[in-house]
Parts: structure tokens; sequence; C-alpha cells
């Protein structure tokens, strides 16, 4: 019996040892995955190896072309030249010679048949005969100029178009300017103004002049577009070139704009050849390699050496790896794609810190922050500016939201990163005499994009398994509608569950713990009660036990039953797994001792079965947990005290507590004895608030 035993042990610590091992090596994995992916969406261009900066001074040897290069237009030049091509653009217009003859035949078809009278007296065909010659006239001589309608003509005006290209049918076309063509209002104009003085400008006007006055110019968008794409593909990006062995910068001397325009030039030009030798791109690919190895290696020890807790965790490695994973790619992306580095500023690096904050701790956070922007530097040009403005950002993230419990912190939090960020910009681009504006832009954009942390969160909360503050703080409120089953199912079990909620949160802040967490498990650790709520003396009206009927086993197994009712109820209402943990181990391994006790005297010559009788656990292995089970254990046995004096509370105390170490129930919770000690200073402390003695009123006596 005893080798069947011995054997047992055995292949259970081999089926541990193995899974430990197993562990081990999934995690190493995971690592070694992170730093394949980071290596392998690295740019493959080699980097620039100079640093340099408008108005500061030359910190490398002197610098001379070692080939032909040429010297590249500045943006504001591109734009400069650019913007005089769009002003000097012509545009384009097809004439339609059919509006004149339609509108001529119009003209002389009306007035030939009108019959004008003036003073009862109808006027004859010949005397509107003149009219008709003049106004066809008038009509060509427009018509062959051209005539736009009054919007056409104020927006050729208003930009300042001085000519423009009439296309014929034919498809040649001819310079006409501006000034020479007309408008409705300018044709009407003229054809009043130059009338013979045989005729009455009056009678002309009854004629309809503007009837006749349609635009025979069509703007074609498609070839005016066509030709000022084709300007704009050919303005020129270089304004010179720098020769081979040309000297550009010496060591100490200043770099002024211009020599920042042929260093940028150089650096663009270089990074531009792609053809580089499998010698060369294996020597690149090594240091990426090596360096990105590195930093990760670095965090690395970081958790395995200081965070066990993360470090034992799969999913806990798995959410960081990919958040700094997926910073850097996502970095990776961008510097592939724009050359601008302003359009790094719209990735929300805080995020990685503010996420990590909710989960882990802020050290932890600020430190994958940190190697995270290292290895994003390494893409980056601008490398002392980008590291200053993220390091920062971080450390400003840590400072403004160190605990995450309202939804309105993250937009106070993401103003004071816009702000941190503007701030140090303008400060650094101060100090070398230059600011890009459109900085500010991507600012903007990356605080707004800080408001997604919380639908984030609550995605990884989800995924992972974890629990932030602000999904305690909505647990703890006791409207919901478990926390309500409860109270009105088992009222005195939740005045229990608030009573010991109250300690938990208490010990909790003294000892270092999460009092949020100790409070929102100790409010749901008795949930599994609301099935057979009279089973519990809290819960029972005097005289009224259902034990009464039932054998101490059979009365055990109902008692502890709650807790796996619990868990079921949990799991029913979605509550998190870290709540779960509080139902599960707040009685531990422990014993209904009532119940043992009254089997053993019913029983007095029979061996226990012990199983019967003990809760299935486990025992406690975190300080919330442990915390939970000793103000639980303390406040259900203060029910049942006769009398509460300072002596008898402090007994309770110190008996149920030194019970719970003695027992070794709380050998797994990282509690250490000065916390222990002070555990039960503040339930004796609290204790001794909850049931003082109370002042008799005094009686008035009659007189």
């Amino acid at each position: 019996m005893r080798k069947i035993h011995f054997d047992f042990n055995y292949m259970k610590d081999q089926v541990k040892r193995k899974q430990k091992i197993f562990d081990e090596i999934f995690k190493n994995v995971l690592f070694v995955l992170a730093i394949v992916a980071i290596i392998c969406s690295f740019p493959r261009e080699a980097k620039y190896q100079y640093q340099f900066e408008v108005g500061k001074p030359w910190q490398y040897d002197l610098l001379t072309a070692t080939y032909d290069a040429p010297i590249y237009k500045t943006k504001a030049e591109l734009k400069a030249d650019r913007d005089a091509v769009l002003k000097k653009n012509i545009p384009y217009y097809n004439y339609n010679s059919a509006v004149e003859s339609e509108q001529i035949k119009n003209m002389e078809t009306y007035i030939m048949n009108v019959s004008l009278s003036e003073d009862g007296i109808n006027e004859t065909k010949d005397e509107h005969a003149p009219y008709a010659t003049y106004l066809k006239s008038q009509l060509h001589e427009i018509y062959s100029k051209g005539l736009l309608n009054n919007n056409q003509f104020t927006e050729l005006k208003t930009k300042n178009t001085e000519h423009i290209v009439v296309l014929n049918n034919d498809g040649i076309g001819r310079n006409h300017a501006t000034e020479d063509i007309y408008s409705v209002s300018k044709a009407l104009q003229k054809i009043v103004n130059n009338i013979p003085s045989d005729l009455s400008s009056t009678k002309l006007r009854e004629f309809g002049i503007e009837n006749y006055l349609k635009s025979n110019l069509q703007y074609n968008s498609d070839i005016t577009n066509k030709i000022k794409t084709d300007e704009l593909n050919n303005v020129s990006t270089t304004s010179g070139m720098v020769q081979a062995g040309e000297r550009i910068i010496d060591k100490g001397e200043i770099v002024t704009e211009q020599k920042f325009k042929i260093l940028d030039s150089l650096r663009k030009d270089y990074e531009s050849r792609k053809e580089y030798s499998s010698e060369q791109n294996k020597w690149l690919i090594s240091g990426q390699a090596l360096l990105v190895t590195f930093l990760i290696l670095l965090f690395y020890l970081y958790i395995r050496l200081f965070r066990k807790k993360f470090y034992n965790s799969k999913r806990y490695i798995i959410l960081i790896l990919i958040l700094i994973s997926g910073f850097t790619v996502l970095t990776s992306l961008i510097v592939k794609k724009y050359s601008e580095e302003y359009f790094l500023f719209f990735i929300p690096y805080a995020l990685l810190p503010i996420i990590l904050s909710t989960f882990f701790d802020t050290r932890t956070a600020l430190f994958a922050h940190f190697i995270t922007i290292l290895i994003s530097a390494l893409m980056v040009h601008s490398q002392f500016e980008y590291i200053l403005l993220q390091i920062t950002a971080g450390m400003v993230t840590i400072y403004s939201l160190k605990d995450l419990t309202q939804r309105s912190q993250l937009i106070k939090s993401a103003l004071i990163i816009f702000a941190s960020y503007c701030i140090f910009y303008l400060g650094y681009g101060l100090t070398i005499y230059k600011i890009n504006w459109e900085m500010l832009l991507s600012f903007s954009i990356n605080g707004i994009m800080l408001l997604f942390a919380y639908p984030l969160i609550y995605i990884i909360e989800k995924t992972f398994g974890f629990i932030s503050n602000v999904t305690l703080i909505e647990l703890t409120n006791t409207n919901n509608s478990l926390l309500r089953r409860l109270s009105e199912s088992a009222p005195g079990t939740f005045q229990h569950s608030m009573q010991v909620s109250n300690l938990a949160a208490e010990i909790a802040i003294k000892v270092d713990a999460n009092p949020l967490l100790a409070r929102t498990g100790a409010l749901y650790h008795d949930i599994g009660k609301i099935q057979n709520p009279a089973f519990f003396t809290e819960n029972q009206v005097k005289g009224n036990n259902p034990h009464d009927k039932l054998s101490p086993e059979g009365s055990a197994q109902i008692i502890m039953r709650h807790v796996s009712d619990g868990k079921a109820l949990a799991k029913e209402y979605g509550l998190p797994r870290s709540v779960i943990e509080f139902i599960e181990t707040h009685h531990g391994k422990n014993i209904t001792k009532y119940f043992y006790n009254t089997w053993i005297n019913q029983h007095p010559n029979e061996t226990v079965d012990e199983s019967l009788f003990t809760y299935s656990g486990p025992n406690p292995y975190t300080k919330e947990l442990g915390i939970l089970m000793i103000c639980d254990s303390v406040e259900a046995a203060s029910r049942g005290m006769t009398e509460y004096t300072d002596e008898s509370i402090n007994q309770l105390v110190e008996d149920i507590v030194d019970g719970l170490v003695y027992g070794h129930f709380l050998d797994n919770a990282p509690l250490t004895l000065k916390q222990i000690t002070l555990t039960k200073s503040v339930l004796k402390e609290k204790l001794k608030n909850i049931y003082h003695t109370r002042i008799a009123y005094p009686e008035i006596t009659k007189k």
C-alpha cells in the first residue's frame, strides 16, 4: 500500500516537473518569436550614421562627398515651386461654334416676327430689320472672342487667370486673354453702349437681348488637370549637385540651413540606395538582430528576476510581448511608408503604459515602454528628439494615470499627455531654432487615439481574463443584479459580506495589497448561500433551524456546497476569474468544525471520514485571498460572542488568526508575520468600533 502511495506521489511530481519544463520552454519560445517578428519587420535600408540639427555644431570629423549626389529641395521650396505651377496653370475650354448660329437664328426669328407697338401704332418688319442687323454683328463679335456665364467669368477673375486656352472643333488650341473674354453682363453692356444713334436703346432692350447670350465656352477639366499634373510632375526635386570629393562640413562648424539641406540630401540619397550586396545585408540584419535581442533580453531578465508573478503566468507574458511587438512593428510600417517623421507621432505609444499599469504595475509598465521606444528608435532618423518626447510622454502617463478607476481620468490624462508633448517639443524646437507645426496636429491625433484605451482595456479583460479597477468598481455597486439578489434572498449573508468587505479593504491598505480587489472579492465570496439561505445561521429565524432534521455529514455537505454553488453563480453572471478565486479559497481546505465535532460526539467509537467535512479548497495564495479568509473567519466568529469587551475581542482575534496560521491555511499567501500582526491590530480596532458599548439613556422621573 505504501509503495502504491509512493509511486503515485512520484508520478504526480514527475507530471508537475514536466509541466514546469514545458511552461519554461513555452515562455522562452514566446520571447524568441517576439524577437523574430520585430527583426523581420525592421526596414532593410541602411541607416545614415550621422545625426545633425540646424544651429548645432557638427560633432564628427571632416565630411566630404564620396560620390556625386543631388541636393534635394526642402519641403518649403518644393511647395513654392508647385504653388507657382498651380498659379500659372492655364484652364482649357472647348469652343462650341453651334451656339452662335443657333442664338443668332433665334434672335432674327423673334425680332422679325414680334409685334411691338408704341401709342397703339404697330411697327413693320422693315422697322425691326436695323435692330436685327446690329444685334447679329454684335453677337458674332462676342461669340467669336468667347462668352462665359457670369459665375465662370468671376471665378477666372478671382484666380487672377490672365489667359485661357480655347480648343476649336479641330482640337487646335489658341491663347485668349481673359480680358478679351465676355461675360453675359459685359456683353450686354457692350451691345447697349455701342448702339448706333439712329436706333433706340429702349426698344433694343425690349427685344430681350440677354436671351441670346449663352456661353459657348465649356471648361475641359480632363485636359486642364492632365496638363497641371504633368507640370507638377516635371517640377524638379533638386537644386544642384554635390561633387565627389567636395568638402561638406568639418568638426565644430555650425550646421546652417544650407549645410543642413546638403547633409539631409546626402542622407536621403544614401538611404534610397537599395541595391546592397548580400554581405552588406547580412551585416545589416545581424546588427539589427543583435540590438533587438539585447533589448528584449533586458526585459526578459527584469521580469524573470523582479516580477516572478508575471513571469510565471503565460497570459501576462503573451499580453506584454504582443504590445511590445505590436508597437514596434507599427513603427516599422510607418517608417517604411512615410518619410515625414511627424507621422510617427500619430502612434499612441502612451497606450502601452496605460494598459500595462492597469493590469501589471507602474514600474513594469514604464520599463516595457522604455524598451519599446528604444527598439523603435533604431528605425527613425531623429532619434534624440523621438526618444526625448516618447520617454517623457510615458513618464507623464504613469504619473497622470496611476489608478484608472473612472472614464473621465482618460480624458484628463490624454489632455496632460498632449500638453507634455507640446511643451517638450516646443522647448526642444526652440533650442535648435526649428519648429514643425505639423507636429502639433500629430500630437492632437495622438491624444484622441488615447481615448480608445477604455474599450481596449475591456477587450483585453475579456480575452485574457484580467480585471481592471474600473471593472472592480462596477462590481462593487450593490445595485447590480447578483448583489441585489443576495440582499433579497439572504439578507444576513449580505450584511456579513458588507462587513467583511469593509474589514478586508481596510487591512489591504495597511499591508500594501489591492483594497479594491479585496473589497470586491469579499462582497461576492458567499453568493453561493443564495441557493440555500435558511441553512446558514445569519439568515435563520430564531427557533427554526433546518439542520435539526439532518445528519451532521448531510448538514456539512449543504454548508460546503455554497462554494460550488457560488462558483456556478459567478460563471452564470460572468464574474471575472479574479473574483471567483475568492469564492474558491475563502474557506481553503478547512473543516466544518461544528458538524465535524457533532459527528465525533455522536460516534465516539468510530473513525471519522474527514473528507465529508472538509472544503475542497484550495488555500489562499495571494495577499487579498489570505486577508479575506482571516476577515471572514473573524467576523463570523464575532457574531457568536455573548459579550463584547476589549479582552474578549482581543482574544477572539488572536485565537482565530493564530489558528489559521498554525493550521497552515495561510502558508501560500505572501503575508509576512509583520503584516499578520498589523492585520490583527486593524481587526481588533474595527470590531471594537462595531461592537462598542452603548450609553444607556436616562429615564424621566416624574415629579
